[in-house]
């Protein structure tokens, strides 16, 4: 019986590091590796540009004008900021801060100019969804901000 004991014990030990090791170890992905457990896989800047701007479409209702001229707008701003986030990924907790207050920023001036192009039903949603996502970042704090496109309802 006492063996029985030790070779379940050992089991048991060996089980939980290996079940360790598969989680990650806690350490850091490097930059280009997948997330771990099938997380959500880095875009390039020209589909983030495309999924922006058809996310508002499908939840605006944008016509064909505005569909352009708001792919024009999520453009201007992309090209303000290459590279962002992957600088804000090794940066200092004061950077980051000092980053988000600037992303801040750009972003008003960003939705501003949007919402110029938007009917006023339109600019109801819009606000709305910034609403939303603004309760979602504030709930979840460096997890997914929103829903998937198409699902903003």
């Amino acid at each position: 019986m006492k063996k029985f004991g030790i070779i379940l014990i050992v089991f048991l030990f060996t089980t939980g590091i290996t079940f360790a090791q598969e989680r990650g170890g806690g350490e850091r992905p490097s930059k280009g590796a997948p997330a771990p457990g099938g997380g959500r896989q880095q875009m390039n800047p020209e589909e983030m540009l495309k999924r922006q701007t058809q996310r508002l479409v499908e939840d605006l209702k944008l016509n064909k004008d505005q569909e352009a001229k708001v792919s024009a707008i999520n453009k201007k701003y992309a090209d303000k900021n290459p590279g962002g986030w992957q600088k804000m990924r090794d940066a200092s907790d004061e950077e980051r801060t000092k980053f988000r207050e600037e992303m801040k920023k750009v972003n008003e001036e960003k939705n501003k100019e949007i919402k110029a192009l938007l009917t006023a039903d339109q600019i109801k949603l819009f606000d709305e969804m910034q609403k939303k996502r603004e309760e979602a970042r504030k709930n979840n704090p460096g997890g997914n901000w929103g829903p998937p496109a198409g699902q903003g309802k």
